[in-house]
């Protein structure tokens, strides 16, 4: 799980830096929406639920980080929010 941490955390901060790039969000955002079926398997993973919440984020609404940053943030899905809640998370 801390390699799952670390890897989301690299990811989000691209996002947040200069990877911030409407095809960027959109890409990232689908590919999470599209794998709602491995919500399942996440489940099957233990992982803990701060850290399940942000990846199910992912897949909401963080496509509008760029062309309507309101609706982003609105979700709590702007990449620095979910960097946030990342971080929030007590693995180290």
């Amino acid at each position: 799980m801390i390699a799952l941490k670390r890897n989301l955390k690299e990811l989000l901060q691209f996002l947040a830096g200069r990877g911030r790039t409407n095809a960027n969000c959109w890409g990232v955002d689908l590919f999470f929406c599209n794998c709602q079926g491995w919500e399942g398997d996440w489940g099957d993973l233990e992982l803990p639920e701060q850290l399940h919440d942000v990846l199910a984020k992912m897949g909401e609404a963080l496509h509008d980080t760029v062309g309507t940053p309101d609706m982003a943030e609105n979700f709590g899905c702007l990449p620095e929010q979910l960097l946030e809640a990342l971080e929030a998370n007590p693995l180290t």
